[in-house]
């Protein structure tokens, strides 16, 4: 029998012209505004001046904090949190992508305490009261502006560490697709794989019974994925592809998909590890970890659902057997790595991640288990990860 419960708060604006309600969102809850944003969309757009003159015209207070970085740093994150109290902030504004957003989201956390970023990771932190958040996504991949939870990282302790809360739901998300049109095309495409890898682990291939109509929702959201990414491979500009795909990012990870699945998400364990030693973008180190990871798990008990990953995601006719399920896997990797043209290792990016694959390994999960649609050990994961280093997948 099915067991849950769905709940999701988020009042979602889509499109430009529904800017117009930034303002009356924002007036509810009084007083100053803290604008958070990343440095590249300011630089590459003229939307944020638009926001921003919006909020003035209606005598919205504003005060500006830029430079919120890739992978959010904890000691940021208590600066922020200080500017907060000391200004009397009463609202964040987030514009930015899936960084900007969870930085956000862990200053609303702690900006009405004395605490620490470090004490909500160590999750010491009793949340009860909260700075209200409003998004405005910039990006079409993360699935932050409809969520609550986030990642922050302790570059001196090599960690990367998520957090969550039902009170860090965002109030309001602006979901706008021209503003994704400043980020880079090979970030647009490894987000866009990176919907697929939230689906994937978070609820598809996942122990939990699931409801037929879930299972088919989500191939469904994913091979619009595929289909909305290889247009913007040829037409970056192309706003049909990116209002689908920010709708469907946003659908990725806010709850919808996780009735009844169980969440059991190995590969983002896997890449928390490596990101959080080597300052790794997410998206590109999941295109690294989770095709190794498939193949490793092909086995009796996993076949069924990789083969019907491979013929309803991909429309490919395989038989539902070994062969099968390794003919999806490398179908999988030739979307990632010819059609979207991402790296295929990690020495790509650090020469060195082979020699800290053992520690990474026994921090991921020691002398214990990751549960999941097949349960890995650390010995699992040195495997994994010695693939995921061989220079001869290069391409």
């Amino acid at each position: 029998m099915y067991q849950f419960e769905f709940h999701n708060p988020v009042r979602v604006f889509f499109g430009k012209d529904e800017l117009c309600h930034l303002p009356t969102v924002i007036k509810q809850y009084g007083g100053k505004v803290l604008v958070l944003y990343s440095d590249s969309f300011r630089r590459n757009s003229s939307y944020y001046d638009e926001i921003i003159n919006i909020l003035n015209s209606e005598d919205v207070e504003t005060i500006e904090c830029c430079g919120i970085m890739a992978n959010p740093r904890a000691y940021v994150v208590d600066r922020i949190a200080q500017l907060c109290r000391k200004s009397k902030i009463k609202l964040l504004l987030a514009m930015g992508g899936g960084s900007v957003m969870d930085c956000a989201k862990a200053v609303s956390a702690i900006a009405c305490t004395e605490e620490t970023c470090g004490d909500l990771l160590n999750r010491e932190v009793r949340i009860e009261n909260v700075l209200p958040v409003v998004t405005i996504p910039t990006t079409l991949s993360t699935g932050s502006e409809m969520n609550c939870g986030g990642l922050i990282s302790i570059p001196e302790k090599k960690a990367k560490i998520s957090f969550g809360h039902s009170l860090l739901y965002p109030k309001a998300s602006f979901i706008v697709p021209e503003f994704t049109y400043t980020q880079d095309i090979k970030y647009t495409l490894a987000g866009c794989a990176d919907i697929i890898f939230h689906i994937m682990e978070n609820t598809y291939f996942t122990r939990g019974t699931k409801m037929q109509m879930n299972i088919e929702v989500m191939e469904c959201l994913m091979r619009n994925v595929i289909r909305y990414s290889l247009v913007l491979k040829k037409s970056p500009m192309d706003y049909e592809a990116r209002a689908n795909l920010c709708w469907i990012a946003s659908w990725a990870l806010n709850g919808f998909l996780e009735n009844g699945t169980g969440r059991t998400p190995i590969c983002h364990a896997i890449e928390y590890e490596v990101s959080g030693y080597y300052d790794i973008p997410h998206s590109f180190g999941m295109a690294v970890i989770v095709p190794k990871w498939l193949r490793h798990i092909i086995c009796n008990e996993t076949i069924d659902a990789i083969c019907r990953f491979g013929s309803e995601v991909f429309g490919l006719d395989i038989s539902v057997d070994s062969n099968g399920a390794l003919a999806t896997v490398k179908y999988f990797e030739t979307y990632l790595y010819e059609q979207m043209e991402l790296q295929k290792t990690f020495s790509c990016f650090s020469n060195d991640i082979e020699t800290t694959i053992s520690e990474m390994a026994y921090h991921i999960c020691g002398k214990c288990e990751l549960t999941g649609i097949k349960n890995i050990r650390s010995h699992d994961i040195i495997s994994i990860l010695r693939e995921c280093c061989m220079k001869t997948s290069e391409g």
